[in-house]
């Protein structure tokens, strides 16, 4: 089952690639326009000294971003769940600042942050804090009702009940929110790095678009394409040593 689980996609993966080599030598694409896929393998292959480097930059950003987004967003989403009047004041506001993308505030972010780290930062920050805060909360609130009548009648104080109780109950949630925050952590950073970095994957993209190379365009959207489906196993894999019967449960759903 799990041999047929790695020949399915990767058969897919290898017509989809042939097939999409065979339509631009048939139909005569210029390069420029749609690349072929041995041109962007080669393309890698010629910027394989200086990718790690913008790898490794983006990483810094990524990395930064999603853990300052999870400090705020957990905390932010407990006090929304147990707080009647924190959510009241809070929630809608921060559901408005979700709703405005990204792109369209980020220049104004690089003026009142500069063109540095910070301003990648925020804009990371901004993409992936909503997802986390709202997982959070949603796991607090559906705690059931015997565990929180069980606690009680154990005399369990509040905070007792959050840390042994409730907390543990949104853990699954909270992995859920960080999963898909770390996928969108990269689109934050790439964002940003669209904007103000002269390093990272996204300004090799803008490089690479800028002269008309979308061969190397390619091999870079495809590294960050790669760095997300890592990153996102690496936070699955934390919650399979710490959470092992979620991940059971997910998969069963």
């Amino acid at each position: 089952m799990k041999l047929r689980l790695i020949l399915l996609p990767t058969a897919s993966l290898a017509a989809m690639l042939a097939l999409w080599e065979l339509a631009v030598f048939a139909l005569e694409i210029p390069a420029y326009l749609l690349p072929a896929p041995s041109r962007v393998w080669s393309a890698a292959v010629d910027i394989a000294a200086v990718l790690p480097r913008h790898i490794m930059a983006t990483l810094v950003t990524v990395l930064s971003g999603f853990a300052l987004s999870a400090a705020i967003s957990i905390p932010l989403g407990v006090g929304l769940s147990i707080n009647k009047t924190v959510s009241e004041a809070l929630y809608p506001l921060l559901v408005f600042a979700n709703a405005v993308p990204v792109i369209a505030v980020a220049p104004i972010i690089v003026v009142m942050f500069g063109t540095g780290l910070e301003s990648r930062l925020v804009i990371t920050l901004m993409v992936c804090f909503f997802p986390i805060m709202v997982a959070t909360a949603t796991g607090i609130l559906d705690t059931p009702r015997e565990y929180l009548d069980l606690g009680k009648s154990t005399g369990a104080s509040f905070a007792t009940e959050l840390l042994t109780i409730r907390m543990p109950h949104a853990a699954p949630f909270i992995f859920s929110g960080l999963k898909i925050g770390i996928s969108l952590s990269v689109i934050g950073a790439v964002v940003g790095e669209f904007i103000t970095s002269q390093q990272g994957l996204g300004s090799l993209i803008v490089s690479a678009t800028t002269n008309f190379d979308l061969a190397q365009a390619i091999a870079s959207v495809v590294a960050l394409a790669l760095m997300s489906v890592v990153l996102y196993q690496i936070v699955q894999q934390v919650q399979k040593f710490w959470l092992p019967w979620s991940i059971k449960s997910e998969s069963m759903t």
